[in-house]
């Protein structure tokens, strides 16, 4: 009976690994065709539907972890069902369990790790930033030394426009 269990726990284990590398293989790959020639009749081609496309970068990653994290836990929850009720010894939880607890300490490596990818790409923007703010500075005082002064004629400051003066005239006189 306990090998059976044995059995039936290192099924499933492997069933948390390779169910999700199956249900995610990638049917998009281009089949080898042979070449047609000229003597080859062409005959009909089906038209496969796209395939689906794929997530990619950030997003793809963070799903990957949550399906694993959700299979680990229905694994260590599934066998300790199965040994609580007697089913199987109380030892059967611990491949679970290991397995479980290696992948909560690889996603707390992972985390410091994209911790420090965003600090690291935060730190480059800014420098980045610096550079383009230093750069537009040092624009404007190249602008400003290179800038020609042009000395309008000032007017004089004693005349000053009276709307009530006797010799006003009207403008074309």
């Amino acid at each position: 009976m306990s090998s059976a269990v044995l059995y039936l726990a290192i099924v499933a284990v492997w069933a948390v690994v390779l169910v999700p590398m199956w249900l995610r293989r990638d049917t998009s790959r281009p089949k080898k065709t042979d070449e047609i020639t000229e003597e080859t009749p062409v005959e009909e081609e089906e038209e496969a539907p796209p395939p689906a496309p794929r997530r990619r970068g950030r997003a793809a990653v963070i799903a990957r972890r949550r399906r694993r994290t959700f299979g680990l836990t229905v694994l260590v929850l599934a066998t300790t069902v199965v040994a609580a009720t007697g089913l199987a010894p109380w030892w059967t939880v611990l491949p679970a369990t290991v397995l479980f607890a290696a992948h909560v300490a690889l996603l707390r490596v992972a985390v410091r790790i994209d911790a420090a990818r965003r600090r690291e790409r935060a730190a480059v923007a800014a420098a980045a930033a610096r550079a383009r703010a230093e750069r537009a500075a040092a624009e404007r005082a190249a602008a400003q030394q290179n800038a020609d002064v042009i000395e309008l004629d000032p007017r004089p400051q004693d005349e000053v426009f009276d709307q009530y003066a006797d010799d006003r005239r009207v403008v074309g006189e």
